[in-house]
């Protein structure tokens, strides 16, 4: 079933995916995810958890993070595409980050999954419409 609720808890997903909560990062993704990052090129989710992990021993956190021009394409009931925006701040730090992502999540028994997720750096667009603090 589709409805506009489900969109809102998989934006919930994508901004606390955000805060670099390694065990979070870890259940939210689904075992064979697939990431990509200029940073690091495609890697998987354990991977990604463990350098979660060590930015957070850097005391490296996003501290803010505003989401845009946010879509969604339903490919199935259980499978669906969310693209946005993304403006971040890393903690202690003046200059934001501007990035294109889009992420695919597969719901299945144990609830949303994501399996696919893609960042792309972009120059500083417009002005974003929601600032989300962190905590």
């Amino acid at each position: 079933m589709r409805n506009p609720e489900q969109i809102i808890q998989l934006l919930d997903i994508e901004k606390k995916l955000w805060t670099n909560d390694p065990e979070f990062y870890h259940m939210a993704l689904r075992e064979d995810a697939i990431l990509v990052f200029r940073e690091t090129g495609v890697i998987g989710r354990d991977f990604a958890v463990d350098a979660i992990r060590k930015e957070k021993a850097e005391n490296r956190v996003w501290e803010e993070v505003a989401l845009d021009d946010v879509q969604h394409t339903w490919i199935t009931d259980d499978v669906v595409v969310i693209t946005y925006r993304a403006a971040a701040k890393w903690k202690n730090e003046l200059q934001w980050h501007h990035a294109l992502a889009s992420s695919v999540y597969n719901r299945n028994p144990e609830g949303w999954k994501m399996v696919f997720h893609q960042q792309t750096t972009i120059e500083k667009p417009t002005a974003p419409a929601e600032d989300v603090e962190l905590s």
